[in-house]
């Protein structure tokens, strides 16, 4: 595909939007720049001619959308999501950087495309020389621009007054706005006003760097420089480095304070004291190693059957943590006809009330693996004893997809069947599918009984999926199938691939979408029989945070549109529909709960999509 990727605001989060661009190259896709940011002419020579890129923009006027097959929005303004169709951008988004760095959630989009190798370092370009650096040399950034003034460590003279006895030659970097009030700097080597160019070569030929948390300090990551940032009111996950030499010092914070430089109480970076700062420094010039290089993967050829290949590849690239543990309770003459897993976070009795269905079955030739996601309820005591024929696998918390994988990943039979932890089979559940399968089908499902929170029973779907042999379309359409409804041969996980760990919410939608495909639409039979009751929790997600499940199921959408991309035009649009569908959702979503403005956004969006008529009614309903 033809891709242009936006990075904007400062120079550490342009930075920090490179590594997306290199993940995305080795993909196999063609790649512009656009700079977003107040800078970009400043920040352009960083990345011009760098062979990752064909073109570097700083305006968006200098290009126009339908010229590419897909927009790619780093964190931060997003600019492209209102240039592109609904459905044709990926974008990372403020909840991702809650657990990790801004780097990571940059590359996340990579790897929602099939990309499984390491975070690539962020790239900068320079200009020849080394102005003067050499490894005795160490480049301290103290200052922040007057926005931030709250980021600025105040003992730096200090650092620098100690490193001089130490026989170190201090270059003291920045802009006009970072000189201290007294002019400390000038007792060193002051090189105010340099220009990115230049300072990135002067990067890449010093032996360390100092400094608050900043741009700088990403840029003397991407210049592979050990060093110490020091992190006080700002975030010190989103803004990790994206660095194995970089080190980081977290001043701590008191109650009220937050990690946020304009907060009425931001966390106090003075608190961090100087022999601390000292002490990391002195470890940090004893091994001034440079960031070793990151071991690639070889750059991949694209095309629609491929991406979608290397998606696949993907998941199986995903690791199992460490500290997973295994317990069984297996006759030695067990020979499973089907595996059936099981996952449980804090759901003792519930998971309890599904191994018992499932060990209730008619089909005897079965066990059954439960996957204890890290529960911190009584979820271990309730299986301290096993009963016959169940495996119980403990490990650290990491979602629902993270714990089926732990599953199949052990599963031995011939079949998987999957049943999540709040559900119960029927007990002729796995009989019925299997003889309806018999030697002709690879895959079943069925209908499922909908018990919600009021104790109401509804028979689900209401139309099956599939009909006119159209079940991809008809789930990509609509999920109306549920996880533990579900029955496959082991082997199709070889053309299907695991679950998607970094997915929170869909997981279920997209394992079902590779399916679908997988069997070519025609080897699944769906049971017309309610076979499975779902019970709805009072914290399911249909419950809480609707509309952020929304926002992520978007995500998957436009996620399944780059993957299936062909640059054929009906194809587009009937994508572009499909976003606007999950708009009219968010917008309805969003007004219920009271967000008129952003119900009225997504209206919008929905009304570009194509979907006129539901949008304006959604709109007019929003205001």
């Amino acid at each position: 595909m033809k891709l242009i990727v936006e990075i904007s605001q400062g120079l550490g989060n342009c930075v920090q939007g490179t590594p997306l661009c290199q993940a995305l190259w080795l993909m196999g896709h063609e790649v512009d720049l656009y700079i977003n940011s107040p800078i970009a002419d400043k920040l352009k020579p960083l990345w011009q001619g760098w062979q990752v890129l064909n073109r570097v923009f700083t305006h968006h006027d200098q290009f126009r959308a339908r010229d590419y097959d897909f927009g790619v929005s780093a964190y931060g303004r997003r600019q492209l999501v209102r240039m592109f169709a609904p459905g044709l951008c990926l974008k990372a988004e403020k909840r991702h950087v809650k657990r990790q760095s801004e780097t990571e959630a940059n590359v996340e989009l990579a790897r929602w495309l099939g990309y499984a190798g390491p975070t690539p370092a962020a790239h900068i370009e320079s200009v020849t020389g080394d102005y003067g650096c050499h490894g005795k040399t160490v480049i301290v950034h103290a200052g922040c621009d007057p926005a931030n003034r709250a980021k600025r460590w105040p003992f730096w003279p200090e650092i620098c007054r100690r490193l001089r006895e130490a026989g170190r030659h201090i270059v003291v970097v920045g802009t006009a706005a970072d000189r201290s009030a007294d002019g400390w700097e000038d007792q060193h080597d002051a090189r105010f006003g340099m220009t990115l160019p230049e300072l990135a070569a002067a990067l890449k030929h010093a032996g360390a760097y100092l400094g608050n948390d900043s741009g700088v300090g990403h840029l003397a990551c991407a210049a592979g420089l050990p060093g110490l940032m020091l992190f006080g009111p700002s975030n010190p996950v989103k803004n990790a480095p994206n660095s194995r030499v970089m080190k980081t010092l977290i001043a701590p914070a008191e109650d009220g304070e937050h990690r946020d430089p304009g907060a009425a109480r931001p966390v106090d970076i003075s608190r961090l004291g100087v022999d601390d700062v000292w002490s990391k420094v002195l470890r940090l010039l004893d091994s001034p190693a440079r960031d070793p290089a990151r071991d690639l993967p070889p750059r991949l050829i694209d095309g629609p059957d491929l991406r979608w290949q290397h998606y696949v590849a993907s998941t199986f690239a995903q690791p199992e943590p460490a500290g997973v543990t295994v317990r069984a309770n297996l006759p030695h003459d067990l020979r499973p006809k089907v595996s059936v897993v099981i996952p449980a976070w804090n759901r003792a009795e519930n998971a309890l009330r599904a191994m018992h269905s499932a060990l209730a079955q008619t089909e005897p030739s079965l066990e059954v693996l439960v996957i204890d996601d890290g529960s911190t309820d009584d979820t271990a005591q309730a299986f301290a004893e096993l009963p016959p024929r169940v495996t119980y696998i403990r490990k650290p918390n990491g979602g629902a997809s993270s714990a089926r994988n732990a599953g199949l990943r052990r599963a031995r039979g011939q079949w998987v069947a999957l049943l999540d932890s709040d559900d119960e089979w029927a007990p002729a559940k796995i009989a019925r599918q299997l003889a309806a399968m018999g030697s002709d089908y690879v895959a079943s499902a069925c209908r499922h009984v909908h018990i919600n929170a009021d104790g109401s029973r509804q028979d689900k779907p209401e139309h099956l999926p599939g009909r006119n042999n159209h079940l991809f379309a008809d789930l990509y359409g609509n999920l109306s199938l549920k996880t533990s409804t579900l029955v496959f041969r082991r082997h199709l996980l070889e053309k299907v691939g695991l679950f998607h760990e970094r997915f929170p919410i869909s997981n279920d939608w997209d394992f079902f979408l590779r399916l679908a495909r997988a069997v070519n639409n025609s080897g699944m039979v769906i049971l017309p029989d309610a076979l499975v009751t779902v019970h709805r929790s009072d914290n399911s997600i249909s419950k809480t945070g609707r509309a952020n499940a929304l926002e992520e199921a978007y995500s998957r959408i436009c996620m399944m549109n780059a993957l299936l991309h062909n640059a054929d035009a009906e194809t587009t649009r009937r994508h572009v529909r499909r976003a606007g569908r999950k708009h009219l959702e968010l917008s309805r979503a969003l007004a219920r709960q009271g967000e008129k403005e952003q119900a009225a956004e997504h209206a919008k969006e929905a009304i570009r999509a194509g979907l006129h008529a539901a949008g304006i009614w959604r709109w007019l309903k929003a205001l």
